[in-house]
């Protein structure tokens, strides 16, 4: 019995700090970490950013293709690369022959894989015409990875997804 004590009491310690750890306001005001160990900064050393190889590295232009032969390109973000609180991003969607898609529905989320969530901001897509899509509102409110999931829905389609990955420092 005199072991259990000890334990439950580890177990709750390391259950509040996951919590703590992983929340966060919608008003930009919290901080986290990645999940792995390491700094950044005048220090010298190497952040969890600088050595995730999940991560896509930004320049504009970066394009990834879907299952079904779409091609998805990040034009622009703002900031680049894409940073800690809100941003925004162009995307360029066009199809196997390289023509412009207009008329999808495309939504962007974002996801943290380490930590298990998303954002408590739904991104905004405003459709600007030859396969461009503008997107405002992409809130990452704390460091480490994130995936942005891009997903096109064309009318009589099956969605397709592509997926950018982002290592976001502190």
């Amino acid at each position: 019995m005199s072991l259990l004590r000890p334990l439950a009491l580890a177990l709750g310690t390391a259950l509040v700090t996951l919590v703590v750890a992983c929340s966060s306001s919608d008003d930009g005001g919290s901080s986290g970490t990645s999940g792995t160990s390491g700094t950044s900064g005048a220090s010298g050393t190497t952040s969890a950013c600088a050595t995730d190889t999940r991560k896509d590295v930004y320049t504009a232009g970066l394009a990834k293709q879907t299952a079904g032969a779409l091609s998805v390109k990040l034009m622009e973000a703002t900031p680049a690369p894409p940073a800690k609180l809100s941003n925004a991003l162009t995307f360029h969607v066009t199809d196997a022959a390289g023509s412009p898609v207009d008329g999808a529905t495309l939504s962007v989320t974002p996801f943290m894989p380490d930590h298990g969530h998303g954002s408590s901001v739904k991104p905004s897509v405003t459709p600007k015409g030859g396969g461009a899509y503008d997107v405002t509102n992409v809130y990452l409110p704390m460091p480490g990875l994130w995936r942005l999931t891009v997903t096109v829905q064309q009318p009589n389609v099956a969605a397709q997804d592509v997926a950018f990955s982002f290592c976001i420092d502190g």
